[in-house]
């Protein structure tokens, strides 16, 4: 999928970005959309694993989870292309980038969890 397709899409777009554009900005604004799933979901129907009130999932919240992890894919593939397009590479942006993924794929796990209860 990366080669055929995120690789690619990412490579256009972060044409369009302003060069003055940090790449730790990208990440965040991924990273924002990794969790908003989480936050939404957990919101709604609370932090039990024990769905005791038998309410169930509503079929909106699998797009939106669907979109926002699209959304969170292409900017953690934009981040890195930006930073080395505006030569702003630098260890930290770098451990950024993977302590936010590391985090998102936490919060992933959590909402999966959740959903299959």
């Amino acid at each position: 999928m990366y080669i055929w397709f995120y690789n690619p899409v990412a490579n256009r777009l972060v044409n369009y970005l302003p060069e003055t554009l940090a790449p730790n900005v990208i990440t965040l604004c991924g990273f924002i959309f990794s969790t908003l799933p989480f936050f939404v979901l957990f919101w709604n129907f609370g932090t039990k694993f024990q769905n005791e009130d038998g309410m169930e999932i509503p079929r909106w919240f699998f797009l939106f989870e669907a979109v926002c992890y699209f959304l969170y894919r292409m900017f953690d593939e934009m981040d890195g292309k930006q930073a080395r397009r505006t030569k702003n590479s630098s260890p930290l942006g770098l451990l950024f980038d993977h302590g936010c993924d590391a985090f998102s794929m936490g919060l992933q796990a959590m909402i999966i969890a959740k959903c299959f209860q």
